[in-house]
């Protein structure tokens, strides 16, 4: 091999590799772009043809909700009491040690409530409802039975997207909640039945100290977390095409992205809440 050849090889090699973050940077941007567009047709889609408090509207949606929450709430509320007794009640009882209530109230405010409930729930999601939605629309895909509702013109963003990707988004909020109350009274009462009765005033200043701010922090924290993890199962089960290898190639693709999303999007909504 020639000098020339030689030092071609190594510009080629240098492209490559110089190119390949970018390369990778473009290929996410139009990802997260395609995702942004898919969830908006659907969502416009489905508020063009329901209407407001029309309970006929809201049959796939309730359908949802109560797989997607109701069905985990054994699971959650088996996390909320470990946690409870883990955190809030080892917290509580040596409170006097690390220092003021305040202190404490605002550490269980800030890892019970807007770290490790919405992280722990939006889990518990993909792992259930994401994967379930993904292995869902791929066999639907895979045995033509999109593509037979398309041809009696369903529309597929209204009957099948915007429902999962709403319900989703709520049961998100609502676990969330009950995660977060459920770890947090277990662990008052536990520490006022058997280390001081005064431990019961957490409640009340933990109620106090949680200011409209941090409310809004924490719904919509939670509402992005199940929009994006019922957007990327949507997505990945629609891309299915032609065959059954595809349904847990893109069932673990899906869980792989939305676990990534939202770790993105916790370091920045932590971020700007802290900065």
């Amino acid at each position: 091999m020639s000098v020339t050849q030689i030092g071609n090889t190594l510009t080629d090699w240098a492209n490559t590799v110089t190119g390949w973050p970018g390369r990778q940077l473009i290929k996410n941007v139009l990802y997260v772009i395609n995702l942004v567009t898919f969830s908006m047709l659907a969502l416009r889609d489905w508020f063009r043809k329901n209407r407001l408090f029309d309970s006929r509207s809201y049959s796939t949606t309730v359908a949802q909700v109560i797989f997607t929450g109701v069905d985990a709430l054994p699971t959650i509320t088996f996390l909320g009491l470990a946690t409870g007794f883990i955190f809030t009640f080892r917290l509580i009882s040596i409170s006097n040690t690390l220092g003021g209530t305040d202190d404490i109230v605002n550490l269980l405010i800030t890892v019970i409530c807007l770290s490790a409930g919405p992280f722990l729930a939006a889990i518990i999601i993909i792992s259930r409802t994401g994967s379930a939605i993904v292995v869902d629309l791929g066999n639907m895909k895979l045995h033509g039975e999109i593509e037979a509702l398309e041809n009696l013109g369903v529309n597929i963003n209204d009957y099948l997207i915007a429902p999962r990707i709403i319900s989703t988004a709520i049961s998100q909020l609502a676990i969330t909640v009950y995660f977060t109350v459920i770890a947090l009274l277990s662990g008052i009462l536990i520490s006022a039945l058997f280390v001081n009765p005064a431990h019961f005033d957490f409640i009340f200043k933990i109620s106090n100290s949680f200011t409209p701010y941090l409310m809004s922090i924490f719904v919509v924290k939670n509402i992005i977390f199940g929009y994006v993890i019922a957007t990327v199962a949507c997505y990945n089960g629609l891309r299915v095409q032609c065959s059954a290898t595809e349904v847990p190639q893109r069932t673990t693709a899906s869980i792989v992205q939305s676990l990534s999303f939202v770790f993105i999007i916790d370091s920045l909504l932590t971020f700007v809440i802290f900065v």
